[in-house]
């Protein structure tokens, strides 16, 4: 006696194969998208802490300015578009490192506080860009 067996799952094994290995290159994917996004961050840090500590130099500046024996509230530099190729206004401190700074007079624009300034100074390294404001 013969017996004939009909198999109407012949393609289910590669079928499920073909899911799984989708499923595993879409987790591939995503880690590989997200390692490359935070190894782009981490190469910005450095760049970040120069820009911020170039933005701290003109507040610096500044109060050694206005503590001096004759304050001066004039501004240094002018807003922050100044950090492209030219900008008016700017501050060098050597090897593409620039800041800027305003002073705000007290109880106008964003400055809150009545009875004293607000510095605001913005720091600049190969484009990126940090600021710092300070009320004093």
């Amino acid at each position: 006696m013969e017996y004939i067996i009909y198999i109407k799952n012949k393609g289910a094994a590669l079928l499920l194969t073909l899911l799984i290995l989708t499923a595993i290159l879409s987790i591939a994917f995503g880690v590989s998208t997200l390692m490359l996004g935070e190894t782009k961050l981490s190469q910005e840090v450095p760049r970040s802490l120069r820009a911020y500590y170039a933005a701290e130099a003109g507040i610096e500046r500044k109060l050694y300015e206005i503590r001096g024996t004759v304050p001066n509230y004039n501004d240094i530099g002018v807003g922050p578009i100044w950090c492209g190729a030219g900008g008016i206004g700017r501050v060098p401190l050597g090897d593409e490192t620039y800041y800027a700074v305003d002073v705000i007079p007290g109880g106008t624009g964003t400055c809150s506080s009545a009875l004293s300034y607000c510095i605001k100074s913005y720091g600049c390294y190969k484009g990126t860009r940090r600021a710092i404001e300070v009320s004093y």
